[in-house]
């Protein structure tokens, strides 16, 4: 793998990160009586959880690929890296549930011009709650296998094998929330960027050798 592909990679998981930040500081209501405040401005709320998002996703899948990939340059095909691939998968494939969830209300609002709909909006809203809780298992693993791999093999710098410790906040999604969150997208940020400054493709190379 290039060295400029990996660079693009590291970028894609920046932007990832950075796409997500607006869905999280739209929040989420924690009792029913919140919800219809929650859908005040239904159209800003489908942008910032809905619209939005789908950068979020679409790089998301790109730098998991990368990585990945990168990845399995240096260790090979062992367990570790797919654990990686799917740890990933599960993420990214339960947020995008998620995000279908939390914002069916506000949808169907916009959509048809029907507030009435906001009264419907709690089985949906802790749906993707719950949607949100098992997507971060998959975080956990990703980001637990990847500091693992990179202790193995140096193929980033292998004191980045450190932000593994970011999995157990992850793992702790169901009790602690949206710390839990800002902290898996930290790890993508953090990794984005030293993806974005890795050395040349020499290094990746014989690191397995």
């Amino acid at each position: 793998m290039g060295s400029g592909t990996i660079r693009v990679g590291g970028l894609l998981g920046i932007a990832a990160a950075g796409a997500a930040v607006p869905a999280y500081t739209a929040g989420s209501p924690e009792t029913p009586s919140d919800a219809r405040g929650y859908f005040d401005s239904a159209s800003a709320f489908l942008t910032a959880n809905g619209i939005i998002p789908l950068i979020h996703l679409l790089c998301g899948v790109l730098f998991v690929g990368v990585l990945v990939a990168t990845l399995r340059s240096a260790a090979g095909p062992t367990g570790a890296v797919y654990a990686a691939l799917i740890g990933g998968a599960v993420f990214l494939t339960l947020t995008a549930a998620g995000l279908a969830a939390e914002v069916a209300v506000p949808a169907a609002m916009v959509q048809f011009a029907d507030t009435t709909v906001v009264e419907y909006s709690q089985p949906f809203l802790g749906l993707a709650v719950w949607v949100y809780h098992y997507s971060h298992i998959g975080s956990a693993v990703l980001i637990a296998a990847t500091g693992y791999v990179v202790w193995r093999t140096s193929v980033l710098p292998k004191w980045s094998a450190a932000l593994a410790v970011l999995a157990v906040p992850a793992l702790l999604h169901t009790w602690i929330g949206l710390p839990a969150a800002y902290c898996v997208i930290a790890w993508m940020a953090l990794t984005g960027l030293l993806m974005l400054a890795i050395p040349p493709v020499v290094r990746v190379e014989s690191v397995g050798a």
